[in-house]
């Protein structure tokens, strides 16, 4: 991704600040219902979620995964704690099963391939995926609503998948059992459980 993250998180309006806390609670609050002893934080760029959820979490060891090595940089002058590799998500440098939960938000609207990305993602976790992806088609309208992306009707000139709700839901239980689906306007975010 060539931009977005940094400000997405950073950004003063209060609007946007409160669209991203009642995201961060629901991720924070549907990995706590697993307890994960070891989280890999994939396409983590600066490490805004891991951050947020490493209070409520306490015990648990984090490691973020992103290809880009200028927000891992930031990563590790925001968050010194917070381990970082650059690896890419349909190549991961994890062995098989090495963790309890693979943590991937905002980043398979992104990839051309989000099949193969799914299957790297359940081959390094040995249970849970958690997942968010923009909920379509209410995150372009929330676009065009504040005047973003207008020429291409709200649509992020760098997703390449959309996923409505039903969508999401039909493309991931071909992969696992969907734990739960939770709604954060303009996202979507679901805990999947690994097929034994």
């Amino acid at each position: 991704m060539t931009h977005g993250n940094y400000q997405k998180y950073t950004n003063p309006n209060p609007l946007q600040q409160h669209l991203i806390r009642t995201f961060l609670h629901t991720v924070t609050t549907l990995v706590q219902e697993v307890r994960p002893n070891r989280v890999l934080d994939v396409g983590c760029a600066e490490g805004f979620v891991a951050a947020h959820m490493r209070p409520a979490l306490a015990g648990t060891r984090f490691i973020g995964v992103d290809r880009d090595a200028a927000a891992l940089d930031r990563a590790r002058r925001l968050h010194p704690w917070f381990p970082t590799c650059v690896g890419d998500i349909l190549s991961l440098p994890v062995p098989n099963e090495a963790v309890d939960l693979v943590l991937c938000t905002e980043v398979l609207e992104h990839i051309p391939q989000p099949e193969r990305a799914l299957e790297e993602l359940l081959r390094v976790s040995h249970a849970y995926l958690l997942l968010s992806v923009p909920w379509e088609p209410w995150f372009r309208v929330a676009n065009v609503l504040r005047l973003k992306n207008l020429p291409r009707w709200g649509d992020d000139p760098e997703h390449v998948n959309h996923w409505t709700r039903t969508g999401f839901r039909r493309f991931l239980t071909a992969y696992g059992q969907i734990r739960a689906h939770r709604l954060a306007f303009p996202w979507q975010i679901v805990l999947l459980e690994k097929r034994s």
